[in-house]
This record gives C-alpha cells, structure tokens and sequence, in this order.
C-alpha cells in the first residue's frame, strides 16, 4: 500500500514536470514565431537574429512530437488513475486486514490479487514506454508519501 502510494506521487510529479516542459516549448514557440515577424520587420539590421529564433521555433515544434514531455502525458494521466483506484481498493481492504476479519489465506488472496492488478497496470502503460528514474523526483515522492501516512494513519 505505501509502495503504490509512493508510486502515485512520483508519478504526479512526474507528470507535473512533463506538463511544465510541453509547456514552455509551446509557449517559446507561440511567442517566438509571432513576435519574431514583427521584430524582424522592425528591426532589419538584426535580421539575422531574429531568423534564429524563427528557425528554432520551428525545429521545435517539427521535433515536438518526438520529445518525451508530451508523449508521457498521454499515458501519465490513466496510469496515475489506474493506480489511484487499485490504492483505494488497498486502503479499503487494510482496515479489514488491519481489524482481524481477514484469515491468513483471505489476506494472501487480496494481496496476490493486488499485486497481479498492480502489474497488468504497469503493463498496460509502460510496455512501449520508458520512464527514466528521476532520484530528485523519488525523493520528493518518499517525503510526500511518508508524511500522507503520519498524518493518515
């Protein structure tokens, strides 16, 4: 249940990131294509300039599709779903587990049956996909995840 929880915020975070990233290269490239026309009108001793950020603009937006932020938004968002829901079916289950109306086996059952869900899951989303570990995002997830659970549990 922690793993999965810890799991949820990376991937928040992760995504959260990705976001910024699509972001500003769409924003640089809105801005640059139209404000560089102008300015190259304006100012035509630094014509050379502006067709520099004109021609990156357009690098951008050709290689956009090929870069990783926008693509890992794509999967990032039902990926981040899937394992909100599996959590909360943990979460409910845990308060059985943890009130002894579980036997042993109905115990082992759930926890198979989460950790099968668990990696249909990642499949699902990560079977074309690589997410690169991200140590300063792990380590943001691990100190959200373990203070959700002192103040939760």
């Amino acid at each position: 249940m922690v793993q999965i929880k810890a799991w949820i915020f990376y991937l928040d975070i992760y995504a959260e990131n990705s976001y910024k990233w699509d972001r500003r290269i769409n924003m640089y490239g809105a801005i640059a294509s139209s404000s560089s026309i102008a300015a190259w009108a304006i100012w035509k001793e630094w014509s050379y300039v502006w067709a520099v950020i004109i021609a990156i603009s357009q690098v951008l937006t050709a290689i956009k599709q090929y870069l990783p932020f926008g693509r890992r938004l794509k999967y990032l968002q039902p990926f981040i779903e899937d394992m909100k829901l599996l959590y909360l079916k943990m979460e409910y289950d845990w308060y059985k587990v943890a009130g002894g109306d579980l036997s042993e086996s109905e115990i082992n059952a759930l926890l198979f049956s989460y950790k099968k869900e668990y990696s249909n899951i990642e499949s699902k989303y990560l079977k074309e996909e690589i997410l690169v570990e991200n140590e300063k995002y792990k380590n943001k997830a691990d100190d959200k995840t373990e203070e959700y659970f002192q103040n939760n549990f």
